[in-house]
């Protein structure tokens, strides 16, 4: 899972760093995200093979360390679903002005390193459990080794509340998006920001599938993440199977994999950038340079009405 994770977060960081085209706020977030997966992928699940196998060190230091950089590149990385969610809900609900207002390019950064700071403060209470459980004396075994931090009830909490606080704005703002986009005329592709002008009428199927688009977003996310979440809860009181928080675990771990197909396989954007960069035509300069993001946003400005009044909407479908 982890060498599967690895080289899609690492080529969606490289294009939307590189490609001058993807430079925007939403790919901003979304690279901010793969780069928290890289933390669980590419340093926490090898150290945590290696440790169920029983070559890793043992140092219970090392063990706080590695937990503590869990939690906070899965915290980033929940941030990071947030980030993205509300940053598609201002662009495709709000007036244009509103979005070029918020999403200006220092405050994407303040907002980038907020997520990084609130998960640093999450890992606080996760380095204590990890502490106390290393007091405790050595695992009997890799297994329980394996599920210790989840097994401790203030690590568990500290996971099950950064679950709680994304899931209602991830559900908030991607339902309010299908809703805009199955009343309104023209369609607009909330995975690519992608005005659609002749689509409503000559391909009705292909149009009622951007809206699933985005519930397939929200899916995702929900069935990686609650199932777990109600395990942790009902572990504070009971005694949950081990191989039922592991299996769940696993499950979670998912979202880190799928997270750069999750918000690019719709992209056409970063297809092309991708072949481009595979062709060798990124190098030579022939790549399409920067699309200037107000002409992105003057576009979805003609798609949605300014006015809350009947009439301005009517006259805005005619």
């Amino acid at each position: 899972m982890g060498a599967a994770g690895v080289a899609p977060n690492l080529l969606v960081i490289y294009l939307a760093l590189r490609v001058r085209k993807l430079r925007t706020a939403t790919n901003a977030f979304i690279a901010n995200g793969c780069a928290a997966n890289l933390l669980v992928c590419a340093f926490w699940m090898p150290h945590e093979a290696a440790a169920v196998s029983g070559v890793g060190p043992a140092a219970p230091g090392y063990h706080a360390f590695r937990e503590a950089l869990l939690l906070v590149g899965v915290a980033a990385s929940l941030l990071s679903h947030s980030l993205v969610a509300v940053n598609r809900y201002v662009l495709i609900t709000k007036a244009p002005a509103t979005y070029q207002n918020l999403y200006q390019k220092r405050r994407a950064e303040w907002m980038i390193g907020a997520s990084w700071l609130v998960a640093l403060g999450c890992a606080a209470p996760w380095v204590t459990s990890a502490g106390r459980a290393a007091d405790r004396g050595p695992c009997a075994n890799a297994t329980s080794r394996y599920a210790s931090a989840l097994s401790e009830p203030r690590a568990a909490a500290t996971l099950a509340l950064c679950i709680v606080g994304q899931t209602p704005v991830v559900l908030y703002c991607y339902f309010k998006i299908f809703r805009r986009v199955q009343v309104s005329v023209k369609r607009v592709s909330v995975l690519n920001f992608q005005v659609v002008t002749n689509l409503p009428y000559s391909f009705p199927r292909r149009d009622k599938r951007l809206g699933r688009y985005v519930l397939a977003v929200c899916f995702a996310f929900c069935l990686a993440t609650q199932p777990l979440l109600w395990v942790l809860v009902a572990g504070l009181f009971v005694e949950v199977p081990g191989a039922l928080r592991t299996s769940l675990w696993l499950l979670f771990c998912t979202l880190f994999v799928t997270n750069p197909f999750l918000y690019t396989w719709k992209n056409e954007e970063f297809r092309k950038s991708l072949r481009a960069v595979v062709r060798g035509e990124h190098w030579r300069g022939s790549a399409v340079g920067a699309e200037p993001a107000a002409a992105a946003v003057s576009a979805v400005s003609h798609v949605f009405p300014r006015q809350n009044s009947r009439r301005a909407f009517l006259e805005e479908m005619n």
